[in-house]
């Protein structure tokens, strides 16, 4: 997927995790942009990416080492990311009521991001260090016009729930 519905299925995936926690207008916020910048951390492993191009000093080792789509699109990753968001966030002595919801925010936005691969023809290897990889039964292939009409009303549905909660 692009990285623009990378960041629609963030942000649709964390209004839902939000709506779901009945969250306050505060911890939404805070989750929505913990989602969006979850929704682009698995492509730290791809230096031409979106995210990967501006962290170049992390991306290039990590795609040495793992190659795209690999450690960085797994369940161990998202256990791993959570967990170091959360440590960070609390050694940046934040208080909890922020660090919560932007720590769910992330692991959510993570999780949207390898839902959204998992629809391409690519998929993502969800039990690395295994090689097989996921993928679902009805795909999309990256940059086709029903990627960009799935962006569009995600961006959308998120831009109506955001006016009527105002």
């Amino acid at each position: 997927m692009m990285a623009f519905t990378h960041t629609a299925t963030g942000c649709a995936a964390t209004l839902i995790a939000a709506k779901f926690l009945h969250a306050g207008p505060v911890q939404t916020a805070l989750m929505m942009a913990g989602g969006i910048l979850g929704s682009h951390l698995p492509d730290i492993d791809h230096p031409k990416s979106a995210f990967g191009s501006r962290v170049l000093p992390l991306s290039l080792p990590i795609s040495a080492i793992f190659g795209h789509r690999g450690i960085t699109h797994s369940l161990f990753a998202v256990v791993g990311m959570s967990a170091l968001a959360w440590w960070a966030l609390r050694a940046a002595n934040w208080q909890q009521g922020f660090a919560v919801p932007m720590v769910i925010g992330a692991a959510v936005g993570y999780l949207s991001h390898l839902l959204g691969d998992w629809l391409t023809n690519s998929g993502v290897p969800l039990l690395w260090p295994k090689k097989r990889r996921f993928v679902a039964p009805v795909m999309l292939c990256t940059g086709d016009l029903r990627e960009y009409v799935l962006g569009f009303a995600m961006y959308a549905w998120v831009a109506i729930e955001v006016v009527k909660g105002l």
